[in-house]
């Protein structure tokens, strides 16, 4: 009997004589020595033929039937075929159609986000104007559909109703969501602001008015009634109120209601009371102006008194990160946060945001920010605060926009009762070349020549006809003077008769015969140099030219004119 051994060191196999079996054998191929034992014997594995083993398991796959059994009937199905059935329905759908699809709804659900977040008062969107959101929400709108239209071609149903579903949810949100972001959504312009306020029915249930009177201590509000009429008092009553946001109100309601003594304030538990004397303010108007920073709760009417909310928050000094977004021209809500400072109560902040405003292009919210600036215009401040808002104007404002009326009409006010004019407003009307601009020129440099005499030359022979008359007027030598200078500068043809005519009346030797002389000779090389009287140059505002003094010599004169202008004295015989 024969053995199957292996060599443990090459893994040749090799048959031999079972007599081997114990004995030291030697590999023919590598050579190696080893003993024929159990290690190197390899077992021969049973052989088991079909049916030998009955084991449970294998009777799932059955037994093949014999050639004497009859074979199974097997019954086929007849395929069905569509005949609307293309080519589209079978082959699969090109990869760039596929992406198209994917990106289509990927663009949608992106603006979608986008849109939330500034529903919710952050990112871009939530500053843009409705318009503009609207009009790029449809571009978008039309890119997606047309991509996934373009995927969607072998499931046309279900991409209209997915890509319309999206669209119909960006096209509302751009519709409904409030233009500006938070900071712009605050109390609204007094004349906004309806005749009658509407109290919500959730509101706490109303205290009684002799209640009321207990708890604020009315006694400061009769006072006050009987002093000046129940017609001419208000007050606001705020039970929780900061006692460091009182000045600002106080200073806010005298100038908004016209008052002639700010305010008093009386300390009530955690809050306090105002009472405004000697006013005539309707009841909706004062509500208007209060909820500029606070929100008001009840009115009792009889008592001439609101109950109030404060609302600190309106109120705060900005924190330095707010500081240093109002100062950065750069950043994209600078013009929404100035705008919003444009509705504070505290005038120094006002003025601040319409400094800030007057120093970018207005791109953004023109018309909102240029009326709001020309409402300012009526703020009963001081003169560098007119100015500066009207230098706001001047950069912000459109023609057509009502804001030369009102400036004309703050002008003539001033002049009216005497008050300073800021020389801003005549800029921005010389710029605007406004009809109502020259009366009211003609009359601030009639009060104030040597003040107004740059306006004056800067509007150019216009002003011609206006100040010839000052020329005999021997009454008033400063405006004759400074009338002497502008038709030098300005002065045409039309002027010269007049000067002859007063050069002739002049007393020979006098500072006024000189300066009629140089007047009369500066309009007539102008008119050699160009054959006719041209239309002077406007030029910019600059300091008036001195008048020599009445006791000065001409010799004196002459020596401190400008050298580019040598003349010479006549002498007298």
């Amino acid at each position: 009997m024969s053995l199957r051994i292996q060599c443990p060191a090459c893994q040749r196999q090799f048959t031999v004589d079972e007599e081997l079996k114990g004995r030291t054998v030697e590999c023919g191929s590598c050579e190696k020595q080893f003993i024929v034992d159990k290690d190197s014997i390899i077992r021969e594995r049973d052989r088991y033929f079909p049916g030998d083993i009955k084991k449970p398991g294998l009777k799932h796959y059955g037994v093949a039937p014999s050639q004497s059994e009859s074979k199974p009937r097997v019954d086929f199905a007849t395929a069905l075929y569509s005949e609307a059935a293309s080519a589209a329905d079978v082959i699969p759908p090109a990869p760039g159609r596929t992406i198209a699809g994917i990106a289509g709804m990927v663009i949608l659900l992106i603006y979608l986000v986008a849109l939330v977040f500034g529903w919710m008062g952050q990112g871009f969107f939530g500053e843009m104007e409705t318009a503009k959101r609207i009009l790029l929400s449809g571009f978008v709108i039309l890119v997606g559909l047309l991509l996934i239209f373009t995927g969607g071609l072998r499931r046309q149903k279900q991409a209209i109703l997915g890509g319309v579903g999206v669209a119909v949810v960006v096209l509302g949100l751009s519709i409904f969501m409030p233009s500006g972001d938070p900071l712009t959504r605050g109390p609204a312009s007094p004349k906004q602001i309806p005749a009658e306020r509407a109290f919500s029915d959730s509101e706490p249930v109303r205290m009684s008015e002799e209640k009321a009177r207990l708890e604020m201590t009315y006694d400061p509000i009769q006072r006050a009634i009987d002093t000046f009429g129940q017609e001419s008092v208000w007050a606001l009553w705020a039970p929780k109120m900061g006692q460091h946001f009182r000045y600002q109100i106080q200073r806010y309601l005298q100038r908004k209601t016209g008052s002639a003594a700010r305010p008093a304030f009386y300390p009530r538990g955690e809050g306090g009371l105002l009472v405004i004397e000697g006013v005539v303010i309707k009841m909706p108007e004062l509500v208007g102006l209060v909820e500029r920073f606070a929100s008001v709760e009840d009115v009792y009417e009889d008592l001439r008194v609101l109950r109030v909310e404060v609302k600190g928050e309106n109120l705060l000094e900005p924190s330095s990160e707010l500081e240093v977004r109002l100062n950065d021209t750069t950043s994209e809500s600078f013009i929404v946060l100035n705008r919003k400072e444009l509705e504070h109560i505290d005038v120094d902040r006002v003025k601040d945001a319409a400094q800030r405003l007057s120093t970018v292009e207005p791109t953004r919210f023109r018309t909102e920010i240029s009326g709001r600036l020309v409402e300012l215009l009526d703020e009963e401040v001081d003169t560098d605060f007119r100015s500066t808002i009207c230098k706001a104007i001047m950069v912000w404002s459109s023609p057509g926009d009502g804001a030369e009326r009102a400036v004309v009409r703050l002008v003539s006010d001033l002049i009216s009762s005497q008050q300073s004019v800021p020389k801003s407003t005549i800029q921005f009307l010389a710029e605007r070349r406004s009809a109502g601009l020259i009366p009211l020129l003609k009359e601030l440099w009639e009060n104030a020549p040597l003040s107004w005499e740059g306006e004056v030359i800067a509007m150019g022979s216009v002003m011609e006809e206006v100040i010839a008359p000052s020329i005999d007027s021997g009454d008033d030598l400063a405006a004759q003077r400074s009338a002497l200078l502008i038709l030098r500068r300005v002065g045409t043809e039309l002027s010269l008769p007049k000067l002859r005519s007063a050069l002739e009346k002049s007393e020979r030797g006098s500072d006024v015969v000189l300066l009629i002389e140089r007047a009369i000779e500066g309009i007539e090389s102008k008119v050699q140099n160009t054959g006719e009287a041209p239309e002077p140059e406007v030029e910019p505002l600059a300091a008036p030219e001195v008048a020599p003094a009445p006791e000065v010599e001409p010799l004196e004169i002459i020596e401190e004119e400008k050298p580019d202008e040598p003349e010479s004295v006549p002498q007298d015989n």
